[in-house]
């Protein structure tokens, strides 16, 4: 990904980019012109984001001038990492005499399929680069997900592409939108966009390793932790540490679960799951708190700005969580051109769900007359299933400017209120998902507490001494959204065969 793939025998094999971009061309029209937006203007920038629920902590980000200061990243062609005893014969020599190559140039655009190609590019690149490991040394990043036919590795799973940015150096990078929004499917394909599966399996000692590590290399953590996820308006820096012990960052070590990421912003004990970014152009919020209006394409690509790193220059009352960029944002100063995220946002947009397995049958049919007579569709609106608003955390009391909006639902539904209340996206509310493609998805509830819909839909996860499937770390009740737990066995089982088929 992040580009054609070139072949050891001489130039990369452009021919089937080149006919796919034909003969979409044709289909979407030569005539096209590009509506790039200004990303970092201050009147948008300040404007996108929600209020947080102390309004008076609400993100302040980098001036425009500050902003478009930063050099703009350039997007080079990419490698394909192999496998352990696949790769061929004298790969990395041929890899050391690459010229660097960059792909995305503007000035090539002609065609709106040119420029949702280009968005593609940016989806792939990696903007945090580091040296390749050795020769048959351990990989950047372990994966439990097989080569190809080729011995070729998942070129979304962070470090399985190499970078050529100067002659006689590899690289291997890591933080592409796609490496959190690509999904393994079923049968092995590959599925752009969607909530991806992210943290894989821990390793085995994980758990030891924080046992054992020195009292230094813990600080150490906490630090980076702090900057990553720190509220000091809701814990101290002193309060903060002492809630990472030793015995919490072990367990965090080994609680991972496929489609839930511990973003920057959020919290590393209360994680968000991963959306899927199929069909987000109609989606008014983005973020499980609904932190960024969506009003359009500048919207959608000063979010992927901030989700970079950049929010973490931004400041919440007096406090700057980093004076510089995080790692996430890839090399320091840097940011992507407003070219770049306009691609993007097209790329995003022209994203379609796979068809989908589940038929529309007699017990299908009657789940759906179970979901209208149920009210489900006063939230869940066909036809995108969403009616696009907010709802309010536990106690939460929205301002009445935003009551009056008609973007807010005075109601609670009752889930935890900590990724709402208690954190840097904590804006005091949960947006109403959609429904559309639950069918490929896992990790439900906003922090991805129950792995399926069955168990959603099962009224044991309110139990005290509950143990969910999805993310956790204690055991304990999986609370709120409490619709549809009654419903008896064969209505529930239709309503969710209802649901698969959407």
């Amino acid at each position: 990904m992040g580009g054609s793939y070139a072949t050891m025998e001489g130039e990369p094999p452009l021919i089937r980019l080149t006919a796919g971009l034909a003969m979409a061309g044709m289909i979407l029209g030569q005539q096209f012109q590009p509506q790039i937006p200004k990303v970092w203007d201050e009147n948008e920038v300040h404007t996108f984001e929600l209020p947080l629920a102390q309004e008076e902590y609400s993100p302040r980000h980098l001036s425009e001038k500050e902003y478009y200061a930063l050099k703009v990243r350039p997007i080079y062609r990419t490698y394909p990492v192999y496998a352990p005893g696949r790769e061929p014969a004298g790969y990395r020599d041929w890899l050391m005499q690459r010229e660097p190559e960059i792909l995305f140039d503007p000035a090539k655009l002609k065609t709106k399929a040119d420029w949702i190609a280009a968005g593609k590019l940016v989806f792939e690149a990696e903007p945090l680069l580091s040296p390749a490991p050795a020769p048959g040394g351990r990989p950047f990043f372990p994966t439990p997900l097989p080569p190809d036919k080729d011995g070729i590795l998942p070129a979304f799973v962070p470090g399985n592409v190499y970078i050529i940015r100067k002659k006689g150096v590899i690289e291997v990078g890591i933080n592409s939108c796609a490496g959190c929004h690509t999904r393994v499917m079923p049968d092995g394909s590959l599925l752009p966009g969607a909530q991806g599966v992210v943290d894989f399996p821990p390793p085995p000692d994980a758990a030891k390793r924080v046992a054992d590590a020195k009292p230094e290399a813990l600080q150490s953590r906490r630090e980076v932790l702090w900057v990553l996820y720190g509220t000091p308006w809701i814990l101290s820096k002193e309060q903060y540490f002492a809630s990472l012990s030793r015995e919490v960052l072990m367990k965090v070590a080994v609680a991972r679960r496929p489609g839930v990421i511990a973003r920057q912003g959020t919290s590393l004990t209360h994680r968000p799951h991963i959306p899927s970014l199929i069909g987000i152009e109609g989606r008014k919020f983005l973020d499980s708190t609904g932190f960024a209006r969506h009003r359009g394409i500048g919207d959608l690509a000063r979010y992927a700005v901030t989700n970079q790193g950049l929010d973490t220059m931004a400041r919440y009352g007096d406090w700057q969580p980093s004076a510089e960029s995080t790692a996430f944002s890839g090399e320091k100063g840097t940011r992507y051109s407003d070219e770049q995220l306009y691609a993007l946002g097209l790329y995003l947009y022209s994203l379609q769900p796979p068809t989908n397995p589940n038929v529309v049958d007699a017990k299908a049919k009657r789940g759906e007359k179970v979901f209208h007579a149920q009210g489900c569709a006063s939230c869940h609106t066909p036809p995108m299933y969403t009616n696009n608003k907010l709802t309010l955390a536990p106690g939460f009391h929205p301002p009445d400017d935003m009551l009056k909006s008609g973007d807010v639902m005075n109601l609670t539904v009752g889930t935890d209120p900590t990724l709402a209340m208690s954190t840097r996206r904590g804006t005091g509310y949960y947006k109403v998902p959609s429904l559309r493609g639950v069918w490929y998805r896992n990790a439900f509830g906003h922090g991805g507490w129950a792995d399926t819909l069955e168990e959603w839909f099962d009224p044991q996860r309110l139990n005290p001494d509950y143990l969910p499937k999805g993310y956790h770390l204690e055991p304990g009740p999986v609370k709120g959204h409490e619709f549809g737990l009654r419903l008896k066995a064969d209505d529930k089982a239709a309503l969710i065969a209802f649901l698969k088929t959407l």
